[in-house]
């Protein structure tokens, strides 16, 4: 099913938030136009002739007017707080992490096993906490300061590629887990699969596969898990 939806899976273009909030506040200019206009309107044509109103008045504007321009400047900052809100929340959701945090005060990435050894040597070794690195708002656990330190040297070239998701789901515009257990090391990259199923289906077409993926990844890296 996975190899049927990256073969004929479309790719949605996505609309920019700042494309979305601007037509919102369009919608709402022309709102305030259309209903403050009515409130200037002339009255009929009167024989009678009336004594003008006092210059002060003439600067206030209708009671009408001065409601309808508190209500949209609250709704603009209500919309303004939202999505100011949401932003941090779809920036975790670029990598792969554990529920909840470690003691770092981040949450825990690659299942807290030791990126160094598995990018190198291929072989999944338990890390430890009291090697922690972080990096980018996530803990990477390590076997040894040793594995630790050339980490942090250079976590670019050691940590997994799409924020350690599922190589072959990305390619399908999703964001599965990425299994350690189901890696592999192409050109010193580290990636990852989210079973063994799904790693001997991306064996048989590997470079495709990951080619899907990198043009893939920039569309798909700052949306939310629930939103793919």
């Amino acid at each position: 099913m996975l190899q049927q939806e990256l073969l004929f899976s479309p790719e949605p273009e996505i609309v920019p938030a700042h494309v979305f909030c601007l037509l919102i506040f369009q919608v709402s200019l022309k709102f305030t136009v259309q209903e403050t206009s009515d409130v200037h309107r002339l009255p009929d044509a009167s024989p009678v002739r009336q004594a003008p109103s006092p210059p002060s008045l003439w600067l206030q504007p209708p009671k009408k007017e001065i409601e309808m321009s508190r209500t949209i400047t609250l709704s603009t900052m209500v919309m303004a707080a939202a999505i100011a809100t949401a932003m941090p929340a779809a920036a975790e959701d670029e990598y792969n992490v554990s529920t909840g945090i470690t003691t770092a005060g981040v949450p825990l990435g690659l299942h807290g096993v030791d990126a160094v050894a598995l990018t190198t040597l291929n072989a999944v070794a338990e890390g430890d906490a009291q090697y922690t690195v972080v990096e980018d708002g996530v803990a990477y656990y390590f076997a040894s300061e040793d594995s630790a330190n050339k980490f942090k040297a250079n976590p670019a070239m050691y940590a997994p590629q799409y924020g350690g998701f599922c190589a072959y789901a990305v390619a399908l515009g999703k964001k599965f887990d990425g299994d350690p257990q189901y890696a592999d090391i192409v050109d010193g990259k580290l990636y990852l699969f989210v079973n063994a199923e799904i790693f001997e289906k991306y064996k048989k077409d590997s470079k495709r596969i990951l080619a899907k993926a990198e043009r893939t990844w920039p569309r798909i890296e700052h949306k939310a898990v629930g939103d793919l």
